[in-house]
């Protein structure tokens, strides 16, 4: 297959992954903010973010790969960090049910930075966003 289709079905994969993440996520959050102890639906949870995280690394490194990005760019490795971190607050929104308003905010807020690393690749110091070249070569093929 041509790149320029690859790199959309990494972006499918990666978007479809934010999406389970999120819905899990949610599931998991209302779950707490109701009080219930509904195995079924904490195991459903954990499993579409799951499913969610895998769909996101493959996305994204698809992608990552196929477009020719430095594994060292700022906006790379704090994209990772945030992997890391929605990765990790499942087993926080599963044990503290009680912070359900704090988990709600605190992964919307992730999930926001995020788009903007991953929208707009900033650097370190340099005012420069995302290069022209960049920006092209993403563009170039929809």
């Amino acid at each position: 297959m041509p790149d320029y289709i690859m790199i959309k079905v990494y972006n499918l994969l990666h978007f479809a992954g934010i999406f389970l993440v999120y819905l899990g996520y949610g599931g998991l959050i209302f779950r707490a903010a109701l009080g219930s102890e509904d195995k079924a639906l904490r195991k459903f949870g954990g499993m579409m973010s799951g499913i969610g995280l895998f769909l996101i690394l493959l996305g994204g490194f698809g992608m990552h790969a196929r477009l020719g990005y430095s594994h060292g760019d700022f906006w790379f490795l704090a994209k990772m960090a945030i992997f890391l971190v929605l990765g990790g607050s499942i087993a926080l929104i599963n044990r503290k049910p009680a912070l359900n308003k704090a988990w709600f905010f605190m992964t919307l807020a992730l999930g926001l930075i995020a788009a903007y690393m991953g929208s707009f690749k900033p650097t370190l110091g340099t005012s420069e966003l995302a290069s022209e070249e960049t920006i092209e070569a993403t563009d170039t093929h929809e």
